[in-house]
């Protein structure tokens, strides 16, 4: 499992950056930057600047980096992570041998490049590992990791398994399995495949590890957590108060992101009809937050009024269908789909 330590290996490390907060991405590039390899090791370092408030120079302008690690910020207007990450694979190096993903308030472990390359072989193009989120873990809320019901050991010693490739699709489509800071993917395996950029504010991680699966020779990954996650800016996480704009984009996103997932090519029986079921709940949970009154309250808000506004365009067709469920539901003392 171990590379050759005589052989080169390439890496490309991508760090899409919007933050307000001075020094989240020093501390993300440090953790970069003190990474032990084994072996030979060359890495470049772009970081895509996407609109960034606080730019990214600001944090990074006088910070001192090793010979092997090269530095590139590349600016664009503010398109959201999706179009950060697709940037930056459009600009790896044709001779990188793998790609690896930073959220610029997140930081790594030490070992966490060589445990990752190391782990993947020859037979894997995904590899993720848990991370931790004080005083927990993400692998730690998982029905998966509880059981590890599928996976087959790689080096137990080590807490290292395998997905077989006719689980791996399945299961990354059941539950949301890694966070995208502990991603690290062969390079061949995404030459052309690319973050969908419709998902701006939710799912696009999920959407590209599942189409991975699918698609990919094989997915590993570790129990360790090698990935600390932070507390700056994230869409996705700062999106969960129910009657808030941002609450409803974020459903529309997962909405749109369980159409894309049953989409997949390959996709089984059972992982499409879990993907429509999710689909309709989180249609449900739409219809419920447009019956609250003080959901209006808030219409001075021109945001506000947009997500309102989208949310009923998206459900107008079957608004009224919904509505009469839930009424009877409460009539009737059952609980909302969850």
């Amino acid at each position: 499992m171990q590379p050759d330590p005589a052989t080169m290996r390439h890496i490309s490390v991508i760090i899409p950056y919007f933050q307000r907060q001075p020094g989240l991405l020093r501390e993300a590039v440090q953790s970069v930057a003190g990474q032990y390899f084994p072996w030979r090791a060359k890495a470049d370092l772009i970081v895509v600047d996407d609109g960034s408030p606080l730019p990214a120079e600001a944090d990074l302008h006088d910070l001192p980096l090793p010979d092997w690690l090269q530095l590139r910020i590349l600016h664009q207007d503010n398109a959201g992570p999706a179009a950060a990450r697709n940037r930056g694979l459009d600009r790896t190096a044709p001779a990188s041998h793998f790609v690896a993903f930073l959220d610029s308030d997140d930081r790594w472990g030490r070992h966490h490049l060589a445990s990752g390359i190391a782990a993947m072989g020859a037979d894997h193009d995904v590899y993720f590992c848990d991370s931790a989120m004080p005083p927990t873990t993400l692998f730690a809320a998982s029905p998966f990791f509880a059981t590890l019901d599928g996976a087959e050991p790689l080096d137990e010693a080590h807490r290292l398994y395998s997905l077989p490739q006719a689980k791996a699709g399945p299961l990354m489509i059941r539950e949301y399995l890694c966070q995208t800071s502990t991603v690290i993917l062969r390079a061949s395996a995404c030459r052309t495949l690319r973050f969908d950029e419709s998902l701006r504010y939710a799912g696009e991680d999920w959407l590209m590890w599942a189409r991975l699966a699918y698609q990919g020779r094989g997915v590993c990954f570790s129990l360790a957590a090698n990935s600390l996650r932070g507390q700056g800016i994230n869409l996705y996480r700062d999106a969960h108060d129910r009657l808030s704009a941002r609450n409803l984009r974020r459903i529309l996103s997962m909405i749109r992101t369980n159409e894309l997932l049953g989409a997949i090519e390959g996709i089984d029986a059972r992982s499409l009809a879990l993907t429509r079921q999710r689909r309709r709940n989180f249609q449900m949970e739409l219809a419920a937050i447009l019956l609250h009154p003080r959901l209006y309250r808030g219409m001075a808000d021109r945001f506000q009024r947009a997500m309102i506004a989208r949310a009923y365009r998206h459900l107008w067709r079957d608004l009224p269908g919904f509505w009469a469920q839930i009424v009877r539901r409460k009539l009737t003392g059952q609980a909302q789909p969850a």
